[in-house]
């Protein structure tokens, strides 16, 4: 789940503290992990900075399969939160994913480590916008007063990539712990990944944090925090938590030739419109429209058209290596004398479809090397390695990311989109079905930076407005 991410990272976010801080993660009123963090003075590089360690533990399950997620970060900054270098370490189900981010001036250099794949990434420090580790230093440190805003930026590492956040001191308000009101100064952290809301108290304190899907992270003991007794629930599973029910059911949703809905509760602005669906505001809420064309009725064209039409999406990038040799030999045997973009493009979806067994306790972001080489994995996996096969195959291919409709509840899910030359087909490897039904619906698109940093749409209502299979 792509949120989880987000989650480990916006733990951290919280008042700095003389000794080491314990929240407990809560959903539904069971634990199910904790999160832990210190800030202190230190060197970096013989200057003065501060340094905050943080540890992140969630154990849930995934479709009825236990996962656990263990990231752990050290990272150095100025006194007045620009951040010099930042240091995270993510597991789960096996994998790791170890990234060492150095900044410079104007551009920040990422050493990975994924799956035993080594790469380096440089991206430029956005224009104009502050980069922070930790945006309650915005708060304190920046003077900021009720009602203000500000923007700015965090390193996701999982992605390679700067998202844009923002902070809004909300003011003076009531939340409840333990059965108990408190009064506190609520903070409002928006991301487009998992936004939350925090209450410190009047004393610099912090109160709760109200997370996405639901979690909670309420300050613990030591004791509290890493113990596994009563009500700790480590069998709460995150597919089903986050999952989101239609006002009415839709049946065999996988038939689906067309879905209409509406979405109210959240800002779809920044999710894709494009020829497979339509997203239109209506008043305060949004319809969105799922029409996959009808590939019986449309051109068939040739690799090579479409290696020309779209030569940015052939290039190599983080966690999809198509310029390796052992890749373009493979989708060149599994394609075989093949010239169109669907025959081929499906019969690369078959050959992952046929290869790939699912395993639901990986919990973090891989890259397709070391998905061939395990060939398990998660819905995000099968997308990785199936978008790395057509690349390599030369045929156009990005990510695509978002929900899929099983029995009248919408579920987050992955899969990857190939370019006919005239349209982007929707390729999923999870099933032995070719292309994807209007049950699709897209919250993100491209390469793993954009296509894992969706909207993620807790709080949700979705009411269906039409349905059919013709």
């Amino acid at each position: 789940m792509r949120f989880v991410f987000a989650l480990c990272a916006l733990a951290g976010f919280c008042v700095s503290s003389a000794e080491t801080t314990y929240l407990g993660l809560y959903l539904k009123g069971n634990k199910i992990g904790y999160a832990s963090y210190d800030t202190f003075g230190a060197k970096y590089l013989g200057r003065p900075a501060l340094q905050s360690d943080s540890r992140t533990v969630m154990d849930t399950s995934l479709l009825g399969t236990s996962m656990v997620i263990q990231m752990d970060s050290k990272s150095w900054s100025t006194k007045d939160g620009k951040p010099l270098r930042m240091w995270s370490d993510t597991e789960s189900g096996g994998r790791g994913n170890k990234v060492d981010a150095v900044f410079g001036p104007k551009s920040v250099t990422l050493n990975i480590m994924n799956g035993g794949v080594k790469s380096v990434r440089t991206l430029p420090i956005p224009l104009g916008s502050r980069v922070v580790d930790d945006p309650l230093t915005l708060v304190i440190n920046g003077g900021m007063q009720v009602g203000s805003t500000k923007s700015f930026y965090v390193l996701d590492p999982s992605t390679a990539s700067f998202i844009r956040n923002e902070v809004k001191v909300v003011g003076d308000s009531k939340t409840e712990v333990k059965g108990k009101k408190v009064r506190a100064t609520l903070i409002e952290v928006t991301d487009p990944r998992a936004s939350m809301k925090v209450y410190v108290g009047h004393k610099g304190e912090l109160v709760r944090v109200d997370g996405p899907a639901g979690i909670e992270m309420l300050p613990v003991s030591k004791l509290v925090a890493l113990s596994k007794n009563s009500p700790y629930m480590p069998s709460t599973d995150l597919a089903f938590s986050t999952s989101i029910k239609t006002d009415k059911p839709i049946d065999d949703p996988e038939d689906l030739t067309h879905l209409k809905f509406k979405i109210s509760g959240r800002n779809l602005s920044n999710i894709p419109s494009d020829t497979f669906q339509t997203v239109t505001k209506v008043g305060e809420d949004w319809v969105i429209d799922i029409h996959p064309i009808e590939l019986s009725k449309e051109p068939v064209n040739t690799i090579e058209k479409a290696a020309h039409d779209k030569p940015q999406w052939l290039l190599p990038s983080l966690n999809i290596p198509s310029d390796s040799a052992r890749f373009k030999k493979l989708a060149t045997s599994i394609i075989g004398a093949k010239k169109d973009v669907r025959t081929a493009a499906f019969a690369l979806q078959s050959y992952v479809y046929e290869n790939m067994k699912p395993k639901a306790d990986i919990g973090v972001l891989r890259d397709a090397t070391e998905v061939l080489d395990t060939k398990e994995g998660v819905c995000r996996d099968y997308a990785t390695l199936t978008v790395t096969l057509l690349r390599a195959a030369r045929i156009p291919a990005r990510l695509a990311s978002g929900l899929v409709n099983w029995d009248g509840t919408f579920y987050y899910h992955a899969w990857a989109e190939a370019w006919d030359g005239t349209n982007w087909i929707g390729v999923d490897s999870t099933t032995d079905t070719a292309q994807v039904s209007a049950s699709h619906v897209k919250l993100g698109d491209g390469n793993v930076d954009t296509a894992f940093s969706f909207t993620f749409l807790e709080k949700a209502k979705i009411d269906v407005l039409s349905a059919s299979k013709d």
